[in-house]
């Protein structure tokens, strides 16, 4: 039977320098790219869906919320069950699901076939990311921040690919032809179900939580952790609502400028990948000064860069958007470890709160601002007014516990009412 140990190394041999399970922390890190991927392909085809099916700005941007309703907000829900039992199901079932729905997009002859559509591939979505988010973190060992830098840098990859191979795949062949998509998911699911570790089985996981994990000590451990959380959670809102907003008005700026679908395409894949690279940089300058730091680094550049990429002439937006993607991309993976660490107890329900739910709230962007777009300088004025709101956000920090310097890489947290985040994910704070 399969125990914890399959997947993290004893507290005694782990190591400082080094991840406690490297070969579960790239399987995790595999995983994610292939689900994200898939989790991207409605981006860049939403001008081109809006025609085919004859769809209204609002419908079309109602889609995204319905999405996201599926593949974020519920993450909290499936957070929970996988803290309950953590089986590998909801590593394997919810790429495959996002692959064989999300792929069958091409296939969607009405508004109400794409909204299943994206429904069931966003439960697909949403399914993946709580449990791989815990097992990145526990497979992370000491160097956590780091481990989910890398595991939030290849999701932020896998998105960015997505706009990239759906658009030249319909540019090469035909809209249909979006299905064909799937089997590399399905080959990516096969392969993970032979090679991803076992983890802790589900009636060993209930025998030792009986206790300790009821609904009153998940209460308990967030109270005691509200304020900074409740700080990281509205940071991370912001920031990804900026990102929506990008992800979802772009297109219909390169589709007013004249641009092909391929363009579109690798647009949104540039934007999305240098954010994946500026998380991966992020993780590493985290382990360096801190998630304060970053955090304020982040806020007080991307609001700047991606404004200015809205007001510079149309060939500049591209390079400036590189940028200020780049430095909105640094905190995302760092707020999420720093949650972690705030409640070690619930790595799997805290990630989804912060991976999911503060993205499905970010979701909403782009239909909440779609009826002020004609009194606010058009797409543009929004993309604009929601990048400065990035940076005036910054100023949450402030409610952030502050990180006591030490010689190694591990850091540790200074937080109210003495909460100290050192427990293993199966036990609760004193």
């Amino acid at each position: 039977m399969a125990t914890a140990t399959s997947l993290s190394a004893p507290a005694s041999t782990a190591h400082t320098g080094s991840f406690a399970n490297p070969r579960a922390l790239s399987l995790a890190c595999l995983a994610h790219f292939v689900n994200d991927a898939y989790s991207s392909f409605i981006f860049p085809l939403l001008p081109l869906m809006t025609a085919q099916l004859h769809l209204s700005a609002a419908q079309a941007f109602w889609l995204i919320p319905v999405y996201a309703l599926f593949s974020n907000f519920l993450q909290p829900v499936y957070g929970m069950l996988s803290d309950r039992w953590s089986r590998r199901s909801f590593a394997l079932a919810g790429p495959l699901l996002a692959a064989l729905f999300l792929s069958a997009i091409g296939y969607a002859g009405s508004y109400g076939w794409l909204m299943v559509v994206l429904i069931m591939g966003g439960m697909g979505v949403g399914m993946f990311h709580p449990q791989g988010a815990a097992m990145a973190a526990v497979a992370s060992g000491q160097r956590r921040r780091l481990g989910m830098a890398l595991f939030s840098a290849a999701g932020t990859l896998g998105v960015a690919f997505g706009p990239l191979v759906v658009t030249q795949t319909i540019t090469h062949f035909s809209l249909g032809s979006t299905l064909y998509l799937a089997l590399a998911g399905i080959a990516a699911m096969v392969g993970l179900f032979f090679w991803l570790p076992p983890l802790p089985a589900p009636k060993r996981l209930a025998a030792e939580t009986t206790t300790t994990e009821t609904g009153p000590g998940l209460v308990q451990a967030l109270q005691l952790a509200s304020v900074p959380l409740l700080a990281l959670y509205a940071i991370t809102v912001v920031r990804a609502a900026t990102q929506m907003l990008i992800n979802a008005y772009y297109p219909f700026i390169l589709q007013a400028q004249g641009a092909s679908l391929t363009h579109i395409g690798n647009a949104l894949t540039v934007f999305l990948l240098a954010g994946g690279i500026g998380g991966l940089a992020g993780g590493f300058l985290a382990e360096r000064f801190g998630g304060r730091i970053v955090t304020v680094l982040s806020g007080l550049t991307s609001g700047p860069l991606l404004a200015a990429a809205f007001l510079v002439p149309p060939h500049w937006t591209l390079p400036w958007l590189v940028c200020g993607g780049f430095a909105l991309g640094a905190t995302i993976p760092v707020n999420v470890a720093m949650a972690q660490e705030l409640v070690p107890q619930r790595t799997a329900t805290v990630s989804a709160l912060m991976m999911g739910f503060a993205w499905g709230v970010g979701s909403l962007a782009p239909r909440a601002f779609e009826p002020l777009t004609p009194f606010i300088g058009g797409y543009h004025g929004a993309i604009i007014g929601l990048a400065l709101g990035t940076t005036l956000s910054t100023i949450l920090v402030l409610w952030l516990p502050r990180e006591a310097r030490r010689p190694l890489l591990r850091l540790s947290w200074r937080l109210p009412h003495r909460f100290t985040p050192t427990q293993p994910d199966s036990s609760l704070a004193p």
